[in-house]
């Protein structure tokens, strides 16, 4: 790589570090509230062993090399955790969780609203069906 190159490249990344560096420092209070479920990155739903695309609401084979965050991590954005709203198969039930009652966790309501609903998800596919009664 030629002289030019690299002090091209050093000085795009450097650029990068002082722009993460003042997005860190303003810290979520400075942000505001989160807009949607696109203040989220794509994260690792290790509840049915795929990639979640928070924007899209849509679960998809994860690259390989990729190393992507999960979703129940605390960590996920300066406004925490991934909210239950963004998880595709627990948006449409917020209602019935709020009636429940259901508390805790998204990855604890989650389960217990798939109790709920008598799903069974293979481990590996994340495809559920409804258990046998």
């Amino acid at each position: 790589m030629s002289s030019t190159m690299q002090d091209l490249v050093l000085c795009v990344l450097m650029v990068a570090v002082v722009i993460q560096a003042a997005v860190v420092a303003e810290g979520p209070d400075d942000i505001g509230g989160p807009s949607g479920c696109c203040d989220w990155p794509s994260c690792y739903d290790e509840r049915v062993g795929l990639c979640l695309d928070t924007c899209l609401s849509t679960w998809t084979q994860c690259p390989r090399s990729l190393f992507l965050m999960t979703c129940y991590s605390k960590y996920m954005s300066p406004f925490g955790e991934l909210p239950l709203q963004c998880f595709p198969d627990a948006a449409p039930h917020l209602e019935v969780a709020e009636e429940l009652g259901l508390t805790g966790t998204p990855q604890k309501i989650r389960e217990e609203l798939h109790k709920f609903n008598g799903k069974s998800c293979h481990v590996k596919t994340g495809i559920c069906r409804p258990t046998a009664s």
